[in-house]
């Protein structure tokens, strides 16, 4: 899960909205919403495993977590699509 804060930053950091086109600043906002979706998911679903002790399959929260990762891979892409990154050289 810290990955994907990590990767919130990242794209925090390559998207300024001065400078990103509206259809990058778009998908960079369906992109943050997803991670949310998926950490809230991840959230519910362990919530459930703890409260269960074994009585419960969780199945629910399962099926809503896996909603939510497909959403951030169709997110991912779209990001990829609006925001291509600029070649860049050593530093």
């Amino acid at each position: 899960m810290g990955s994907h804060l990590l990767a919130a930053a990242l794209v925090a950091l390559v998207i300024t909205p001065d400078a990103a086109p509206t259809d990058c600043r778009s998908a960079a906002a369906g992109y943050s919403a997803a991670l949310a979706s998926v950490t809230e998911a991840l959230r519910a679903y362990e919530a459930s495993l703890s409260a269960s002790r074994g009585r419960n399959q969780c199945a629910t929260e399962f099926d809503d977590l896996d909603a939510a990762h497909l959403n951030y891979e169709d997110a991912v892409a779209e990001y990829h699509r609006a925001c291509p990154l600029l070649p860049q050289g050593p530093r």
